[in-house]
C-alpha cells in the first residue's frame, strides 16, 4: 500500500466525530431556536401587557377628567350658593362638605344607598325591596324616598311603592 492512499478504517472514526459534532450541534440549535421561541412569546406577552396597562392609563384618565368637570361643577354650584364670584375651593374641601352634607342633613346612607341601588340594573325597585336591600328601616327608607322625590332625583310612585331613577347623576 501506497503511504498517502487513507483506508476507509481509517476514514470511519473521521466520519463518526464529524456525525457527532453535527449531532451536537443540531442539539444545541434546537435549544437556541426553543429560547428564542420563548423569548418571541415573552416579547408578544409583554406587549400585550403593555397595551392593556396603556389602555387602562387612557380609561383612568378619561375617568379623572371627567371627574374634574364634575367637581368644577360643584365648585361652581359652591361659589353660587356661597354668593361668592370665583371662589376657588380644594377638591378636598368641597368633598368634606358634601361629606359632612350626607352624615349630618341627610343622615347620611339611606339616600346615598338607594341612588346607588337604582343606579344599578334595576331601573324600577319596589319599597320593600329597598328596605331588604339597604338594610334600614321601613320608616327611614320611605323618608328617604319622599326627601329623594322632592328634589326630583327619583320618581316614588304612592301607589305601587316602586322608585324610579329620573335623574342619572353617573
Amino acid at each position: 500500500m501506497n503511504c498517502n492512499t487513507i483506508t476507509i478504517d481509517e476514514i470511519i472514526p473521521t466520519i463518526e466525530k464529524i456525525k457527532n459534532t453535527i449531532v451536537t450541534l443540531k442539539s444545541e440549535l434546537d435549544e437556541k431556536a426553543l429560547l428564542v421561541e420563548e423569548k418571541e412569546k415573552a416579547i408578544v406577552e409583554r406587549e400585550i401587557s403593555i397595551n392593556q396597562a396603556n389602555i387602562a392609563q387612557q380609561q383612568l384618565e378619561n375617568e379623572y377628567a371627567s371627574l374634574e368637570t364634575e367637581f368644577k361643577k360643584m365648585s361652581e354650584l359652591f361659589s353660587e350658593i356661597s354668593d361668592k364670584e370665583e371662589v376657588s375651593v380644594d377638591i378636598k374641601q368641597l368633598l368634606g362638605i358634601y361629606i359632612a352634607l350626607l352624615e349630618k342633613v341627610f343622615a347620611g346612607k339611606p339616600h346615598a344607598k338607594i341612588l346607588w341601588l337604582l343606579h344599578g340594573d334595576k331601573k324600577v325597585m319596589s319599597r320593600e325591596e329597598l328596605n331588604k336591600a339597604t338594610g334600614f328601616s321601613a320608616a327611614i327608607v320611605l323618608h328617604s324616598l319622599h326627601e329623594l322625590n322632592r328634589a326630583d332625583l327619583i320618581s316614588y310612585d304612592e301607589e305601587n311603592e316602586e322608585a324610579q331613577l329620573t335623574t342619572r347623576i353617573y
